[in-house]
């Protein structure tokens, strides 16, 4: 990092910043022109904590950033491409591009496993969001870097085209908690999801979310992500269901 540090101040670079600088541009496509906004991105807070006050901070700032901008992106693309769809469509298909699973997803297809800075255990990483978080970073920090057309161009050429296969999301119904919902409705059953419980497991937070059917048990899931929980919990409490009925 002094190396790094003294290498700006007489404007040169040393080699592991040319180095990352080809990754960047043959992640992006562009040459990058601010490159600590792209060490920031790669940094989680377990690693940037620890650092003083004049080396890289967190990526937690870039992230917050790139949600909204990535959020924005993916909204106009399917707003112009699906004309005569309607606002829970839309909202739907968005969701499913851009959930923590998704995002987790597209950061190993991009490498970011290996580009992110963190304390955490290689089990702490792939159960947390460490991963979609620095995505969302990586969105923020070209966006920064490059503005938002480039940006956009980057979302729609390298993201959607090759790693969204939107005729699937748009085919497969994966809401198991609407689903759920809709199920029990019609049947004049009040549906509870419950937080029965959140812990610490290293440097993740479990969420254990439980399903009750008018005060009755059913299936219980825990996960980093509670949004997940409650959708596995659905997905499960659904085909404990339909095995009901079939019996």
């Amino acid at each position: 990092m002094i190396k790094r540090l003294l290498s700006k101040l007489n404007g040169t670079i040393t080699k592991s910043d040319r180095a990352f600088k080809k990754t960047i541009k043959r992640l992006t496509g562009f040459t990058p022109v601010n490159l600590a906004l792209y060490h920031q991105a790669f940094a989680h807070s377990s690693t940037a904590a620890k650092k003083t006050s004049w080396q890289q901070v967190s990526n937690e700032r870039l992230e917050f950033l790139g949600d909204a901008v990535l959020g924005a992106i993916i909204a106009e693309y399917l707003f112009k491409l699906y004309p005569k769809k309607d606002e829970g469509f839309l909202t739907q298909i968005r969701s499913k591009i851009v959930n923590g699973q998704s995002l987790h997803q597209l950061a190993l297809k991009f490498g970011i496993d290996a580009l992110l800075k963190a304390t955490l255990s290689n089990r702490e990483k792939t159960a947390s969001s460490a991963y979609g978080d620095a995505f969302e970073a990586f969105v923020g920090a070209i966006y920064l870097d490059h503005g938002y057309l480039k940006t956009k161009k980057f979302i729609i050429s390298k993201v959607i085209k090759y790693h969204v296969d939107l005729d699937l999301l748009v085919n497969t119904n994966e809401d198991y908690k609407s689903l759920l919902q809709i199920r029990t409705q019609k049947s004049k059953q009040v549906l509870e999801y419950k937080l029965i419980d959140e812990n610490m497991r290293g440097k993740v937070k479990i969420y254990t979310v439980q399903i009750f059917i008018d005060k009755v048990p059913y299936v219980t899931f825990e996960h980093f992500s509670k949004r997940v929980a409650e959708q596995k919990a659905a997905q499960l409490t659904l085909e404990q269901l339909d095995t009901l009925t079939d019996g």
